[in-house]
């Protein structure tokens, strides 16, 4: 199975440094040009779009569904970025990702999504997909989904940056 993840473009809070998790926030202009280009530039035979269901992420994927109007397109809250609890809102700056990230079973902020609930819920995802008969898949979703997706598919996976509206491949 091939899929392809795109992240979505960018949002103002993107631009500010701000916190989103699950903030349900607005592709800002540059975001909007940056989806555009994303499905301009990709040309693959696709079967199926699924997109978290957040506007960022929506907003993008309404791109691909424009050049690809009769694939079967799926909105899913499991392609969500990671609940960042009581940091949603605030700037990055204020907090120790590095020791957020690297902790599997509590959290350094107050109710925030574990790691553990984040790889489970992202997991789930990937189950019902392997079983859902599409073999070539355009998942549109955030930067940290989009490394846990690849961590759970791939043995010798390495944490990535990745652009607003950028296309990523992996086969599993």
């Amino acid at each position: 199975m091939e899929l392809f993840l795109v992240r979505h473009g960018e949002t103002d809070a993107n631009a500010n440094g701000i916190v989103q998790g699950w903030l349900n926030t607005e592709l800002n202009d540059k975001g909007k040009a940056q989806a555009r280009e994303a499905a301009k530039q990709f040309d693959e035979n696709i079967d199926v779009i699924y997109t978290s269901d957040l506007n960022r992420a929506i907003q993008t994927a309404h791109e691909f569904r424009i050049k690809y109007p009769d694939i079967p397109y799926f909105e899913d809250e499991r392609l969500r970025e990671r609940n960042f609890g009581d940091a949603t809102g605030d700037h990055r700056d204020k907090h120790d990702w590095e020791v957020f990230w690297a902790s599997n079973d509590t959290v350094s902020i107050p109710n925030a999504e574990t790691l553990d609930e984040y790889n489970s819920r992202v997991q789930s995802f990937i189950d019902s997909l392997k079983t859902s008969g599409f073999l070539k898949a355009l998942i549109v979703t955030h930067g940290g989904t989009i490394n846990r997706l690849q961590d759970l598919t791939s043995i010798d996976y390495q944490h990535v940056s990745h652009r607003n509206g950028s296309v990523t491949k992996i086969t599993i």
